[in-house]
């Protein structure tokens, strides 16, 4: 950057200065005190517009909203656009340690705080030397693609290295984790926020309500968790503490099959009236009368349990639920097996088939869904990748941004660690999503994983490898970094 010497400039305003004194009062002339910037603008054309604000106070001229990852490759050699003074005159130290006046029509090096010096006239002409201010100049440039996923180790869930079949949900401010562990009914317990300590007990009475398996389903409605037993004896059980469970009077005169999901003043289910299994709710329309009620039977295609569902706010500002599970029959588009989604829109449960293979999410074991960043997403047990919706009904894979950690298997004594988590293969867990924190939690059962890798060798020819690794029951936080930067902005 070509830069000019300050002492020409103090030289001119000097000699003026002396000039001006030897005239006549009314020729004086009155040199300025403020030493302030009063606008200041990057030209970030390539970016985007960037607002950049002047703190006064502490001296500090920073841009609110990062620049993009990767640009430090342009703020390496930028040119400033605005910079407004009084006097028009700033400097910064060169390679010799001397105030140089800055030529904004050359491009400078903001990769790093830049110190910059504001001389007010005064200064400039001697009458008032200490008459300037420095600032300092910070470029934000985001460290982490907003777009991408980025993943946290967050704990064990126990140290004896829970296995086996899991279900977790959320109770306030709590993750609740199922499992059967030595033929007792166990539930683990920790904060959200604070997954490295848990807690563990029996479940009360867990042979007379759950006959020491996991529940067949469970949900959080209203502080209160609601679950119905594997021996499906047509009971729903609520618990607020999760260890106790009593029998609920929500569903009285109701043989309960399965609790599907809720929405903020009721919670959706299936039960059996004469014989058939219709859908019904805990809060339907007060000026329908009980008897009048024309339930809608459940279909063949509705799933059957291992029910994985979420809830969303749809276009017209109303309460949805989009909902999948374990099938009678798996759904197949031509010979491929899909997975299709159900949708509940107002009072009714209704399929969203894919238009074609193309379109289709492929089927998974044990799959889950969720509603996050505004879109819907799939993934299941093998961990391979996300599969993405903007209305569930159109799938494609998510790109490589928004993944499920992998590695480089190349180095042959490599090892999954939390530093370099590897989820392929992995089988036995559950999901739960935090709306408050915009965080993917997922809990895995300890076990050994197995999966193939096909990759190309060193002659272009594709070859597949085997890889098998252990882990433990760990807890992994995923979040989109636009999300978490959204979040940090708002002092949350």
């Amino acid at each position: 950057m070509r830069i000019k010497f300050l002492s020409f400039i103090a030289s001119f305003f000097m000699v003026s200065f002396v000039i001006t004194s030897c005239l006549d009062d009314d020729n004086n002339i009155e040199y300025s005190p403020d030493a302030t910037i009063h606008a200041f603008e990057l030209d970030t054309a390539g970016l985007g517009s960037y607002k950049f604000t002047i703190d006064q106070l502490s001296r500090e001229i920073y841009n609110e909203d990062s620049l993009p990852v990767h640009a430090d490759t342009i703020i390496d050699k930028i040119l400033i656009k605005t910079l407004t003074t009084a006097s028009g005159v700033v400097t910064m130290k060169d390679k010799s340690g001397n105030d140089s006046v800055i030529n904004i029509n050359d491009s400078i090096d903001l990769r790093e705080p830049l110190i910059i010096k504001v001389w007010s006239t005064e200064a400039l002409a001697g009458v008032s030397p200490n008459q300037t201010k420095e600032y300092t100049i910070k470029v934000n440039v985001h460290r982490h693609d907003p777009d991408s996923l980025r993943w946290n180790y967050c704990g064990n869930i126990d140290e004896a290295n829970l296995t086996g079949e899991q279900k977790s949900v959320a109770l306030e401010n709590d993750i609740l984790t199922y499992s059967v562990v030595n033929g007792s009914l166990m539930v683990y317990r920790a904060q959200i926020g604070n997954t490295m300590n848990w807690s563990s007990s029996v479940v009360s009475d867990s042979k007379s309500k759950f006959d020491d398996k996991l529940p067949s389903s469970i949900l959080s409605y209203k502080k209160k968790l609601y679950a119905t037993s594997a021996t499906e004896d047509g009971k729903v059980y609520e618990s607020t503490d999760g260890t106790t469970w009593l029998e609920s009077d929500l569903f009285s005169g109701n043989h309960v099959n399965l609790l599907l999901a809720p929405l903020s003043n009721k919670i959706t289910y299936i039960k059996t009236d004469d014989g058939k299994k219709v859908f019904d709710s805990t809060a339907e329309i007060a000026s329908i009368a009980e008897a009048e009620k024309k339930l809608q039977e459940v279909p063949d295609d509705f799933p059957i349990g291992n029910i994985s569902y979420t809830t969303y706010t749809t276009a017209t500002n109303q309460e949805g639920i989009m909902l999948i599970g374990k099938y009678k029959n798996q759904p197949t588009v031509g010979e491929t097996e899909t997975i299709v989604p159900w949708a509940y829109m107002g009072e009714i449960w209704i399929p969203l088939p894919p238009n074609n293979v193309d379109t289709s999410c492929p089927a998974l074991t044990n799959p889950s869904i969720i509603y996050y960043n505004n879109k819907f997403y799939i993934f299941g047990e093998k961990f391979e990748s996300f599969y993405i919706s903007e209305a569930g009904i159109a799938w494609k894979k998510a790109n490589k941004k928004f993944y499920l950690p992998y590695q480089d298997w190349s180095e042959s004594d490599f090892k999954p660690s939390p530093e370099k988590p590897e989820f392929r293969g992995r089988t036995s867990y559950s999901t739960v999503v935090n709306k408050d924190n915009n965080s993917i939690y997922i809990l895995f059962s300890a076990g050994n994983a197995i999966f193939d890798e096909e990759v190309e060798d060193d002659d272009s020819t594709r070859a597949t490898n085997h890889h098998t690794y252990s882990y433990k029951s760990e807890v992994w936080r995923g979040r989109l970094n636009q999300l978490w930067f959204d979040l940090a902005k708002a002092g949350k």
